[in-house]
């Protein structure tokens, strides 16, 4: 164990000690707090892929304005139920929409051609808000500096654009995206659609929550520690992480310097429906000589994929064991290739004791991250000096307004990380390297590695505080460099999401891509949740 057992078992001790004053607030307010309904579906343009959408909008049989509308309308619906808006760009939309549909019009393109040079034109588009859309909010969630406007699209934002989509929303995010429970200060806590009393996850649960309930389509998000697909599996819909250097991270709020960023962080995509990822995927790519190389657009035979899979981590010391129902999951899905495809999938066990200190030391390692207590922030905030004891004493007396706990705890964390030796560092840097190359001797070029996304299902608001060290299941792949996608598998005996992680070796985006569609197939893919009654009429 490359981690002293005695660091653990503190580790440990501390949890218990977190569990011991969460656990009661959150069981209190999920009592206490009644479940909200979101209103019906009535217009079944919301139940359309993003694909078929684009094609339908070309085609002439609906137009992007009345799309648009559908969509904006739902959004404003169910806000005051789940509160994933930081703003809306709706005005400005609507008149791209309207453009599309004239172009579409005159006849200056044929079908064919807006196909291959639009290919998502006239569909509506949502981002996280800590990706910049330009004259949008991109302040990742905080309230000193209270607003921050982006000046420009984000490289990623930029090619949708010129692939046709219209962005139409900026979602919520935890304070400087530090958190996998969506909350901040400035727009509030996010809930999951599922039950409302619940957590989207984050730090892209504002995105998940607009998409699973059918308010958005396609989304872009980040993801450095799985804020792309745990958001996902919360709730019930697809994300995507792609190998890191294929997208670009540029206009991503905040960012680093560190030499390793672009190793552990990337740029992604989330989707309702599986069949929409590779083709948004491929568009937010800048070099398009590379996406032809991945491609993108060619869905792999199961049949030609090798399948490899374990239930849990191990557990570790520090880390919940995956739940029965998560598991069950995950045996029916290797029962399903072998008996529809007649593979057999390999269960292996591979080492995950270090995979939370790799994450959690080697992230935080990093140099120029955000801290709330740097001397360039607290001169955005014009607060030089800022203590974080003094922080912590105020937010647990409930007289702390300019951060929220997570941001703070974290840059507490970080200077007692950065006094952590270069040697123990290089040791992890070494263990990184051949857990890496344990996945990439394993998986080669034709296979793929299945892992519970998180070892529960959506939990409680704020249970995330004791609940953190399980992100080893997803940070192990910002860790590894692997491309990896959520896909939704079910539900629970409550109705609440199972996904599981479908990874593959860097460049095999496709095969990730390749299973997801196979898996929706088979298992269904997103339901509406259950306080949704059932599409009635179109508009």
């Amino acid at each position: 164990m490359l981690v002293p057992a005695k660091f653990q078992y503190a580790l440990l001790g501390g949890l218990k000690v977190l569990t011991a004053l969460v656990w009661p607030i959150t069981k209190v307010i999920s009592y206490t707090t009644s479940q909200k309904k979101l209103p019906p579906l009535k217009n079944e343009l919301l139940l359309l892929s993003a694909k078929e959408l684009a094609r339908l909008i070309r085609t002439k049989k609906v137009k992007s304005e009345e799309v648009l509308k559908a969509y904006i309308t739902r959004a404003q619906e169910i806000n005051p139920v789940l509160n994933f808006m930081v703003e809306d760009r709706f005005v400005l939309a609507l008149e791209e929409a309207r453009a599309a549909d004239t172009l579409i019009a005159s006849g200056a393109k044929t079908e064919a051609e807006l196909e291959a040079e639009l290919p998502l034109l006239g569909v509506p588009l949502s981002v996280k808000e800590s990706i910049s859309v330009k004259g949008m909010s991109n302040n990742a969630g905080r309230t000193a500096p209270f607003s921050n406007v982006a000046n420009e699209d984000a490289e990623t934002v930029r090619c949708l654009k010129l692939a046709g989509a219209i962005p139409f929303i900026v979602t919520n995010t935890p304070e400087l995206c530090m958190n996998w429970e969506t909350t901040n200060w400035a727009t509030g806590t996010t809930n999951n659609p599922y039950d409302t009393r619940r957590t989207p996850g984050g730090s892209s649960g504002g995105e998940a929550a607009l998409i699973s309930s059918a308010g958005s389509v396609i989304g872009v998000v980040s993801d450095i520690g799985g804020s792309s697909r745990l958001p996902a599996m919360f709730c019930g819909i697809f994300g995507h992480k792609p190998t890191p250097g294929i997208i670009s991270i540029d206009g991503h709020m905040p960012s680093a310097r560190d030499k390793q960023w672009h190793k552990f962080f990337s740029i992604g995509g989330m989707s309702r429906y599986s069949e929409d990822l590779p083709l948004l995927l491929k568009c937010m790519m800048t070099d398009k000589t590379l996406a032809d190389k991945l491609r993108l657009d060619e869905m792999e035979p199961v049949k030609n994929i090798k399948f490899y899979y374990m239930e849990n981590d191990g557990p570790t010391i520090i880390n919940n064991d995956t739940h029965i129902e998560i598991k069950e999951a995950m045996r029916k899905v290797v029962n399903y290739l072998d008996v529809k495809h007649g593979i057999k999938a390999q269960k292996v066990n591979i080492s995950m004791d270090d995979a939370f200190a790799l994450a959690l030391i080697l992230m935080a390692r990093m140099e120029n991250i955000p801290s709330v207590f740097d001397r360039e922030e607290s001169s955005a905030l014009s607060v030089p000096g800022v203590s974080p004891l003094e922080e912590v004493k105020k937010f647990f007396s409930y007289l702390t307004y300019k951060y929220t706990i997570s941001p703070v705890l974290f840059a507490m964390l970080k200077k007692g990380i950065d006094q952590i030796s270069k040697d123990s560092v290089r040791a992890l840097y070494e263990k990184k390297q051949e857990l890496t190359k344990t996945f990439e001797d394993l998986l080669g070029g034709d296979g793929v590695f299945l892992y519970p996304s998180f070892p529960n299902v959506a939990h409680f608001h704020y249970q995330i505080y004791y609940l953190f060290p399980n992100s080893s299941y997803l940070a192990l792949f910002n860790v590894t460099e692997m491309p990896v996608t959520n896909c939704m598998v079910g539900v629970n005996s409550q109705g609440l999401p199972i996904g599981i992680q479908v990874a593959a070796n860097k460049f095999q985006d496709r095969l990730c891509l390749s299973v997801a569609r196979e898996l929706e197939t088979a298992f269904g893919g997103w339901v509406q949740p259950p306080c949704y009654e059932p599409a009635t009429t179109t508009a």
